[in-house]
């Protein structure tokens, strides 16, 4: 995915609107581009190859679910390496084959043993939906840690101010493969304290023996 920050970059609302629904919105436009199968094109000309996201309405989902290249030379669209390479993009972003699916020569492909395209019906594990519940539903909510308050500047920010005055910027990015939690601090926050982790009590172990904190 390579999973990457999953904002859908779809239908973006105005920003005055209220938390909520520009999440209910973002979700709702995720749901409606997420591609329901991919592509395997190999160039007959390059034997270059790129996989392609197919949206619900046939076309290529837009904006995040970019073609991916894969890599090597090859000769068709069928060939094993080649599906291979397919195969651990979509298990990478949070997908699998749906059941009862195979790869197969895409519609209109003339020749059907060496097709330039190839086609499979593709579904969202579960994986990948629990990370869009994490990235349009509620943020978490931080433990209370003796001696710190903590303040939210944003959706996954907060100010943490620690017994001493100091304050660090704590923040939480969801990720397919587990959450990113990092603290930073120094004179503009920009100093990883402790560097991503996937364990929020990791990361707050820095705030919680300040002591330990060097920019």
């Amino acid at each position: 995915m390579t999973t990457t920050h999953h904002d859908s970059g779809h239908d973006q609302p105005a920003q005055h609107l209220p938390e909520d629904h520009r999440l209910e919105l973002s979700r709702a436009s995720e749901e409606r581009h997420r591609p329901v199968a991919v592509q395997v094109y190999v160039s007959p000309i390059t034997s270059s190859a790129t996989l392609h996201w197919v949206s619900a309405e046939g076309h290529d989902s837009p904006n995040l679910w970019e073609p991916v290249p894969l890599d090597g030379n090859h000769t068709h669209a069928l060939r094993d390496e080649v599906l291979n390479l397919a195969g651990a993009v979509l298990a990478k972003r949070g997908f699998n084959y749906a059941r009862g699916a195979y790869w197969q020569p895409a519609p209109g492909e003339k020749n059907a043993a060496r097709p330039a395209t190839s086609e499979v019906a593709i579904v969202p594990t579960h994986a990948y939906l629990d990370l869009q519940a994490r990235l349009f539903g509620p943020a978490p909510e931080l433990p209370e840690v003796p001696g710190v308050t903590f303040k939210t500047t944003q959706r996954g920010q907060w100010w943490a101010t620690v017994p001493d005055g100091r304050t660090f910027l704590l923040t939480w990015t969801p990720h397919l493969d587990g959450d990113r939690w990092i603290v930073r601090g120094g004179d503009q926050h920009s100093d990883p304290i402790r560097p991503a982790t996937t364990s929020l009590d990791k990361a707050l172990f820095v705030l919680r023996h300040p002591s330990h904190a060097r920019p």
